[in-house]
C-alpha cells in the first residue's frame, strides 16, 4: 500500500470513528455498555464493524479481508468500551471528573491504535 493510500485509509477510519462513536451512538446503545452482552453495546460495536468493513471495501480489500477485519474491529471495540464503561461505573465517574476524561482519552487512543493495527495487517 502506498503512503498516500495509508493516509487515505487512516483518514477514512477517523471519519468512520467519529460517525460511529458520536453521530450514530444513541442513548439506548450507551446505557448498557457496562453489562456484558447487552444489546446496546453489541449494536454499537457491530455498527463499528460494519463501518470498518465499508472503509476496507472502499480502499479495495477483498471481501474476506473486509469482513474478517470488520469483525475483529467490532470485537475489540466492544471490549474497549466495556472496560471503559465499567471503570466509569465502578469509580462513579461523571463528565465533571478529570479521571472520566483521562479514561475517555485512553479509550479513544485504543480505538485509534486498533485502526493502525488494521492498516498494518492489510499492508
Amino acid at each position: 500500500m502506498e503512503q498516500i493510500n495509508v493516509l487515505y485509509t487512516l483518514t477514512l477510519f477517523l471519519i468512520k470513528h467519529t460517525l460511529g462513536d458520536y453521530f450514530l451512538q444513541f442513548s439506548w446503545m450507551y446505557k448498557d455498555k457496562a453489562i456484558y452482552g447487552a444489546k446496546g453495546g453489541i449494536a454499537h460495536s457491530g455498527l463499528h464493524g460494519v463501518l470498518t468493513s465499508l472503509v476496507l471495501f472502499l480502499v479495495g480489500c477483498s471481501p474476506l479481508t473486509y469482513l474478517l477485519l470488520g469483525l475483529v474491529d467490532s470485537i475489540i471495540h466492544y471490549h474497549i468500551d466495556f472496560i471503559k464503561s465499567n471503570i466509569w461505573k465502578e469509580k462513579k465517574l461523571k463528565p465533571t471528573d478529570q479521571t472520566f476524561w483521562v479514561i475517555h482519552g485512553v479509550d479513544q487512543l485504543l480505538h485509534g491504535l486498533t485502526y493502525i493495527f488494521i492498516i498494518w495487517i492489510i499492508l
